[in-house]
Order: structure tokens, then sequence, then C-alpha cells
């Protein structure tokens, strides 16, 4: 597969450098860069002072100044994007059809059907799909048929399968996905209808995605990751057209778009990404709407923490090799020639960050030991500046979200080192990945929405 090929020749690669890295630092020998400095000098002109600069300092500098540019894009094209009125005035409701698949989802299915029905919208059906659940779902989500919802029953076939049984009993010229875990704010169809009336060549829209319930220090630094990396990117995605992922928990997408590109796929584990990809390749615009809010469950234990984003990551790299192609390709327009690099570059950020930290390690290790390390000072004020960094996007996202929550603000601190835990999760699914590892899919304990 080239799945395989890419993987196996970045870890070779990735090994490589550690090697490198590892030798570089055990012996205590530090010479200047080209003798630039020495060059420039000469006699009676005025001193510049020395900087000598370890191979292993350079690149930590170089991978940070790659982290900083991305964080620092992220601000700048959504700061651009707050600028760029595109909701236009609605001149007729389009008709949707929220689809609910739903696999052993007795506990939720009841609240998430409720809050659908709740909505401040005219037109628009609600479609359950019991993807061969094992426990109550039929029955609970069958006492709200007298409600006008549709409830399909179906052996197990995937998610991705449950919402193609539910797209073909559509009669909706939008389709929404939501998970049955998640509930929608009242307005949500509303923006999402002006988001399509304002761009006939909008294929698919991304909602705003909150954990529900953000109580302890996990589900906290999850709800400030949602508010930060993923939708701050999506803002500055959108203001480009070229929104890489419609989150499961609330995807508008036309329904003849996704009759055109056939479908949900079912051969990677991220069937939003995929579908997301499928739309994009086939020339649509895909825009997101920060008003357009679904509230979602998140997992407040590390062992379900780390079961979804193994499939998160796992699935972002099968669907980066299956549509390499697309990856530095005009025809594509903005989804090609800056969509696709920032995937590949968001995927490959834990191994840059895991780079940083071993470096600063090493280097702190040198200090401990022989009690001299000139460049340790260096590596500490870069981290220093890029947690600065950090925070300062993360209080930036928050007050320009629909929702901005002070706890949100008071986590922002904790922030990078939150992400260099994730990055190890994402070091494990890329290992995975490489060794073919079978993984099952496993949900997160659920809760009664409220």
């Amino acid at each position: 597969m080239a799945l395989d090929v890419i993987l196996k020749s970045t870890l070779s690669t990735i090994s490589a450098i550690i090697l490198v890295l590892t030798l570089m630092l055990a012996i205590p020998a530090h010479a200047s860069v080209l003798d630039v400095w020495e060059q420039l000098k000469a006699p009676g002109n005025i001193n510049i002072p020395e900087f000598n600069f370890s191979i292993a300092t350079l690149l930590f500098y170089g991978l940070l100044s790659i982290l900083v540019f991305r964080l620092s894009s992220f601000g700048i094209l959504s700061f651009i994007d707050a600028f760029v009125k595109r909701t236009g005035k609605i001149d007729g409701f389009l008709k949707m059809s929220i689809i609910i698949p739903a696999y052993n989802e007795g506990v939720t299915i009841a609240s998430c059907i409720k809050s659908m029905l709740n909505l401040n919208y005219p037109d628009y059906e609600v479609i359950v799909i019991d993807d061969g659940s094992s426990d109550n779902t039929f029955n609970e989500a069958s006492k709200y048929s007298e409600n006008g919802v549709k409830v399909i029953r179906q052996k197990n076939t995937g998610k991705p399968g449950a919402i193609n049984t539910g797209i073909k009993n559509a009669s909706g010229e939008v389709i929404i996905t939501v998970d049955a875990d998640s509930k929608l704010h009242p307005d949500a169809l509303t923006w999402i209808d002006r988001r399509f009336s304002s761009n006939p060549r909008l294929g698919a829209v991304a909602g705003n995605v909150k954990i529900d319930r953000p109580t302890g220090l996990l589900k906290t630094l999850q709800s400030l990751e949602y508010t930060t990396s993923i939708n701050l990117g999506r803002r500055s995605q959108s203001l480009l057209h070229c929104v890489m992922i419609v989150p499961g928990a609330i995807a508008a997408l036309k329904t003849k778009v996704i009759h055109e590109v056939g479908g949900f796929p079912s051969d990677t584990f991220a069937e939003d990404f995929d579908i997301t990809m499928k739309v994009l390749k086939a020339g649509y615009h895909l825009e997101y709407e920060a008003r357009a809010i679904a509230f979602t469950q998140a997992p407040d234990t590390i062992e379900d923490f780390m079961k979804q984003r193994r499939r998160w990551y796992r699935g972002m790299m099968q669907v980066l090799s299956k549509y390499q192609g697309m990856y530095f390709n005009p025809k594509y327009g903005t989804a090609g020639i800056f969509g696709m690099p920032y995937m590949w570059l968001g995927v490959s950020s834990y191994l840059i960050n895991m780079f940083l930290l071993f470096i600063l390690l090493t280097d702190t290790f040198s200090y401990i030991v022989n009690y001299s390390s000139h460049d340790l000072v260096l590596l500490a004020s870069g981290m220093l500046i890029y947690w600065a960094l950090t925070i300062v996007i993360s209080v930036y996202a928050v007050l320009i979200d629909p929702m901005p929550k002070i706890r949100e603000i008071l986590a922002s601190p904790l922030y990078l080192f939150y992400n260099i835990f994730i990055d190890s999760v994402g070091l494990m699914a890329f290992v995975e990945e490489i060794m073919s590892l079978a993984m099952r899919w496993e949900k997160p304990k659920r809760e009664e929405l409220e």
C-alpha cells in the first residue's frame, strides 16, 4: 500500500534524525555555522559577538519556526475571516434532513432527538438509523415516531453505512449528520442555511463543535483544544473555502453533492474527513460557520481519550494517503495548495514536537552531567516564547468564539503541556498504523444528555 511506503520511509527518516541528534548531543562539540561570523569580522571593524550554535540548536529553532508559523497563520487568517461577511439573506428555506446514526446509544438517543425537535427552523426532518444496536436504542428512538421522526433499523454496517442508509431515505436538499451523543443549538440550521444562500459553489458547511458540560481538567482542556486547534483552524481554512474536515457532530452537505461523489466511504477510520476530501476533490467550496453550534460528549477518562485520539490520528493518516494525489496539486485550488499541506503539517506536528522535546531534554541532561551547556538558555528561551504564543492564540480563539468560556482562558497556560500528551498519543497511533495493527471502533462511555 502507498500508506505503508510513506509511513515506513517517514519512520526511517525520523529514526536516522534521532540517531544523528543523539550522536551530536552526546559529543561535546559545538562548531560555528560555516564560520559565517568569522568571515564577517575583519581587523579594525566593530566587534561582532561570537555565536556558536550546535547543529541540534539550529534544527531546534528551524522546527520551532515551523510551529510558530503554523500557529501564527491560525491567528492571522482567522482574524481576516472575521471581517469577511459571507452569510447572506435567506430567500427561501432549504429543506434539511438530519441523520443520526446510532449504535448502542440508548442512554443518549432520547435527549439527542429532543434537541432536534426543538430547532428554530421551519423545514426539516429527523431520521434515526439504528445500526444493529443490542441495547434499547431502537425502542427509545421509536417513542418519537409520533413526532415525525423516522426510525430505521438495520444490521450493523458501521457509521458510514448507517449514514448512507439515512441519505437514501432523506428528502432534504441538505443532509445534516449529527452524532447520537450530541445536541444542536436551536439556531444552528438557520446559520447553515445562510451560508448556503451566500455561496452557490458551496458543497458543505462545517459547524462549531463544543464540549457538552466541560467539567474537570481533562474535559476543559479538550474544550480549549476544540476552540483553539480545531475551530480556529477551520476559521482559517474557511477564508480560502477549503475547510478540510466537516465534523460528524454537525456536518452539513448538499444532497446532490453527496450523490455526485458516491456517498460516505467506509474504508478509513475517519469518514468525516474522507467525505470532505471527496467533496473538495469534486471542486466544491467548504466553509465553517461558528454560529452553527453542536454540543457533544467528550471522554472523561484517559483510557477513553486515548482510544478516541488513536482512531482520529490513524484515520487522518489513512485519508491523507488515500488522497495524496491532491497534495500541492493546483488542479484542486486552495485545497491542494494550502489545505493538504496544512493537514500533513498538522499530522506531523506531533513528530516535530517530540523532536523539540527530545533536543531540550537531552541538552538539559548534558547540563546536569557536565554542568555546561551553552545552548540550554537558547533552547529554553525558544520554548518560553512558543509557550507564550500558544497562550496568546488560545485566549484570542476563546474571545472570538460565539460562546467564550472563562474556564478555557484560565486553562490556556496548561495547553502546551496538554499538547505534549496528545502528541505522544499521536506518535503511538503513527507506529500502530505503520505496523498495520488491527483496531476496533470503540466509543467513550456515554452519559445522559441534559
